[in-house]
């Protein structure tokens, strides 16, 4: 899609409330750095029905999976190695834990958690993607957003795999899962991070940057302090290549974090 100036809005830090001091131009979007907390975010970014158009295209989950074996075998690792960082951070069998998936995509991660024993369940704001994930995993998966999700109880495990990059307000959205967390439970998370060696090394070139939806660029440090802010506290940080969660990925990270 093209993006022009009109379908664009200035924001603030979700923590600082700053504007942020300019880093890059990547018209009609700018990359921005919050000069108290150091979270780099974009400002002007996409405004809330230009997001909408951006989500609601089919093609956007579509171009997701290529469905080659390559593809769908990284997939399978990742998906392994995340149920196992899961089941060792809630600590006891997971035969009935109740697992919310936040960003539930076309629905593989709800099916291999449903294979391990998980009560599973999801969220999705794509229709078409929460309609292929019912109609082929034949998992519960409501198209909308989180707060109007009709979520019955609290969870054990929260996930939200490459989402909260992609949310309006990281904070309040910490906020909300932290209220849907059982006693004991677990949050699980992964997106991209700007402190990575890809990221510094390309700078406006990193492919992860996608200011159009990658709205928010944490590094280790600001995901806690975002995670704090909303009631959370980050416990664990996996950014090797070489484990099975994430496996490959040279710019990205899987953490895990508790209510605080």
């Amino acid at each position: 899609m093209q993006w022009r100036p009109e379908d664009t809005e200035p924001v603030v830090c979700c923590v600082c409330g700053l504007q942020g001091t300019p880093r890059w131009e990547l018209d009609p979007f700018g990359i921005v750095q919050c000069e108290r907390c150091g979270l780099v975010f974009v400002s002007p970014r996409l405004r809330p029905d230009a997001l909408g158009r951006l989500y609601g295209d089919p093609a956007y989950h579509g171009g997701m999976y290529d469905g080659s074996r390559g593809a769908m075998a990284l997939q399978r690792t990742w998906m392994a190695g995340r149920l196992d960082v899961a089941r060792r951070a809630l600590g006891r069998d997971v035969a009935g834990a109740r697992l919310l998936e936040i960003g539930a995509g076309r629905g593989m991660f709800l099916a291999a958690a449903r294979e391990q024993g998980f009560d599973v369940i999801g969220v999705e704001l794509s229709e078409d993607a929460a309609a292929h994930a019912r109609s082929t995993y034949g998992v519960t998966v409501h198209s909308t957003q989180l707060e109007d999700a009709p979520l019955d109880g609290r969870f054990d495990v929260v996930c939200a795999w490459d989402t909260v990059e992609h949310v309006p307000d990281p904070v309040d959205f910490w906020r909300t899962v932290a209220s849907l967390l059982a006693p004991g439970g677990v949050v699980l998370f992964s997106t991209p991070y700007f402190s990575s060696l890809p990221a510094r090394l390309l700078r406006t070139r990193w492919w992860t940057l996608k200011p159009a939806e990658h709205i928010w660029q944490f590094t280790p440090r600001t995901h806690r302090t975002v995670a704090a802010a909303g009631g959370l506290q980050v416990t664990r940080v996996v950014r090797s290549p070489l484990r099975r969660a994430n496996f490959a990925r040279l710019d990205s990270l899987v953490g895990v974090a508790r209510a605080a």
